[in-house]
């Protein structure tokens, strides 16, 4: 009899673990609590990595940075140099030649438009253009007979873009109705 009660209680355990209700004795499978563990686990790793990616990316891009005003000042420190020897011809001299320091600064000027050109910089001189709220700020407006309303009769100060993004609004005169 005695043996007839081991087969029995070894029949009920083979169907239990059959049937899946003593799964957590199984190596096979995990249990819910080490899943849970394992997905913790995986997301503090790729915070980690989307964290050392963004450090990353903005060390890359103060580089990049420094990279490139490095090499407009390269480009303009000659333009510099210009404006000082300029400078030391006025202060050398008793007599000055008003008439070729004009042109030296008119040089310059046109050495420092290109260079700005150079490094993708356009000016923005909208004398008779239709007046652009985007790349223009009205100073004020004149009465004009010569215009039609709304167009820029008067630069006060150039604008400055650099790849159709403003850097600077040109500050002009509106015409306007009599």
């Amino acid at each position: 009899m005695e043996e007839e009660k081991e087969d029995q209680e070894s029949n009920a355990e083979e169907k239990l673990e059959s049937n899946g209700t003593e799964a957590e004795d199984s190596p096979k499978e995990i249990s819910l609590e080490d899943k849970v563990k394992e997905l913790e686990d995986k997301i503090l790793r790729s915070a980690a990595e989307v964290e050392n990616i963004r450090k990353r990316s903005e060390k890359e891009r103060a580089e990049a940075y420094k990279i490139g005003i490095s090499l407009f000042v390269k480009d303009f420190v000659p333009v510099l140099d210009n404006i000082e020897r300029a400078l030391s011809t006025l202060k050398d001299t008793d007599d000055v030649n008003y008439e070729s320091f004009v042109e030296g600064i008119s040089a310059t000027e046109k050495d420092i438009i290109s260079l700005l050109e150079k490094h993708g910089i356009q000016q923005i001189n909208p004398i008779n253009e239709k007046f652009d709220p985007l790349f223009h700020e009205a100073l004020f407006e004149a009465e004009s007979d010569e215009h039609e309303p709304g167009f820029v009769t008067q630069v006060i100060e150039v604008g400055y873009a650099i790849d159709k993004r403003l850097i600077r609004a040109a500050k002009v005169g509106v015409s306007s109705k009599k």
